[in-house]
């Protein structure tokens, strides 16, 4: 049994009085202004909760993705829109030129507005651009679609992270994080499979294209899920609709120890100037930045690796499924081992790099199709992405620093998918050996850094335990309710 004490979990009557007192307080812990001398739930309660949570949140976050220009290459869309030299990369690079331009913005509207409605309404935007990519007639109207789709796409990530750190507890969080990523390779079966049913002859004397009816597939299906997530997505534990006011509270109590905030609106400069001069959060950025190198080229040029190695387009479709379960099985089985065996994120990381290096030799060397199976291999490299995500998750306390670490991280994730197509140039096609030469020097940097950030967090949980603790706050709250970084909590420990 879990016991609250109520004056671990309200204001004395000085706090009710000053406003002053009240800068620092986390939203969640209004829900526990009812009078209750204790609140006290089973582990029973907690688990029921954490099932429901599982079974209708992760699902919402399953989506295909930027899979539709990937899937197009192949199908006549360079011909049709008369791309030649460097057009093709550069209509993937240019998507990040728009993810980056919205990142401040979002990082704002992300605490002024709710999550789920903002989250769905950028998600049907996202989809009606996509339904517009069909009808474009040159480079020029090709890259004003994906500009915009990187506006709209900017929300996902840093709404995903700020949902798993409001509704896991932080050994929860690995599993979830690789589950939710791995929806884009549930997505990409969705992808494949919508791709060679089109592709087969059907649409043959249509006024579309194959890569045209892609899109207009595509596109009306995201604006569905956008009104889904806009009508389901609760902004937080606090206002889920699926949870009894019981429930909440439970869901509240079961994270609050995560000392990384599940709700604030205040927007506080200390808290981003923190976030600005924190080393562990530059070497996130680094992570995010270098594991895009690969992680970009692979999501542009795919589908035109495998052309190269001598198959049809429809059997490259096909002959990509093998990549997507690898990247699914790879999620998952990392989450999982991340959750039971505490401190192993790291060693995840490094580890999936090390097959990532090995395959990225590979396919420079081998001569297709033999390189086949090291194509399949490389499709590891989401794990570090995945492993990196949960520690900003788990390592970053306080709401606008988290907001803050995040706009950062996904800034360098949004560089390193800029500057990633551009590693394959067109006349080296099909081989591409400057692109996969990019990939195994950026991959052998990540496992030096993440090296390094194993060290340095194992030294500062040494550093904090040989500090004195410092007491609650005179305000009554107890200091895992009020909305105080990682650095500024006392008990806060971080995960490796």
């Amino acid at each position: 049994m879990a016991a609250i004490p109520t004056e671990t979990v309200g204001l004395d009557e000085t706090a009710r009085k000053d406003p002053d007192l009240n800068a620092n307080e986390d939203e969640s812990r209004r829900i526990f202004d009812d009078g209750e001398e204790y609140f006290e739930y089973s582990g029973e309660e907690a688990k029921r909760v954490r099932w429901k949570m599982d079974l209708i949140l992760l699902p919402m976050a399953t989506f295909m993705d930027k899979a539709a220009l990937t899937e197009a290459s192949i199908f006549g869309i360079q011909k049709g829109l008369h791309l030649v030299h460097q057009q093709y990369s550069w209509a993937n690079s240019i998507f990040y030129f728009g993810y980056l331009f919205a990142q401040y913005p979002c990082s704002i509207l992300m605490q002024k507005l709710p999550i789920g409605r903002y989250f769905g309404v950028m998600m049907m935007l996202w989809g009606l651009t996509t339904t517009c990519t069909a009808v474009t007639k040159s480079f020029a109207t090709l890259a004003v679609c994906r500009f915009f789709l990187g506006v709209f796409e900017t929300c996902v990530s840093p709404v995903l992270t700020i949902l798993i750190g409001q509704y896991w507890t932080r050994s929860e969080q690995p599993l979830r994080a690789t589950l939710w990523w791995a929806g884009a390779g549930v997505g990409g079966f969705v992808a494949d499979g919508i791709t060679y049913a089109v592709s087969g002859g059907a649409w043959a004397g249509s006024k579309y294209e194959t890569w045209q009816v892609v899109f207009l597939i595509f596109g009306p299906l995201t604006i569905g899920w956008g009104i889904l997530l806009f009508c389901c997505l609760p902004t937080s534990p606090m206002t889920a609709w699926f949870l009894t006011e019981r429930e909440r509270k439970i869901s509240v109590m079961r994270v609050v120890h995560n000392h990384t905030g599940i709700e604030n609106r205040k927007y506080k400069l200390d808290q981003v100037k923190e976030a600005l001069l924190d080393s562990h959060v530059w070497m996130l950025c680094a992570q995010s930045f270098l594991q895009c190198i690969p992680a970009g080229g692979l999501s542009a040029f795919g589908k035109l690796i495998l052309t190269g190695m001598g198959f049809s387009s429809r059997r490259a479709v096909l002959l990509a499924n093998p990549s997507h379960a690898v990247q699914l099985m790879s999620n998952v089985i990392a989450g999982a081992f991340a959750s039971l065996i505490p401190n192993s994120r790291c060693a995840m990381m490094i580890f999936t790099n090390v097959i990532v290096l090995i395959g990225s030799v590979l396919l420079e060397t081998l001569p297709s199709p033999r390189s086949l199976g090291a194509l399949y291999a490389v499709h590891v490299n989401t794990v570090p992405y995945i492993m990196c995500m949960s520690l900003l998750s788990s390592n970053v306390g306080g709401f606008t620093k988290k907001a803050t670490c995040g706009v950062m991280m996904f800034m360098s994730y949004a560089v390193g998918h800029i500057i990633a197509p551009q590693f394959f140039r067109s006349h080296e096609a099909p081989r591409y050996r400057t692109g996969f030469r990019a990939f195994y020097i950026s991959v052998a940097m990540m496992i030096a850094i993440e090296l390094v950030m194993l060290a340095q967090l194992w030294h500062r949980n040494r550093r904090k335990r040989n500090a004195s603790v410092a007491p609650e706050a005179q305000t009554g709250i107890s200091l895992d309710f009020q909305d105080l970084t990682d650095k500024q909590h006392p008990d806060f420990r971080y995960v490796y």
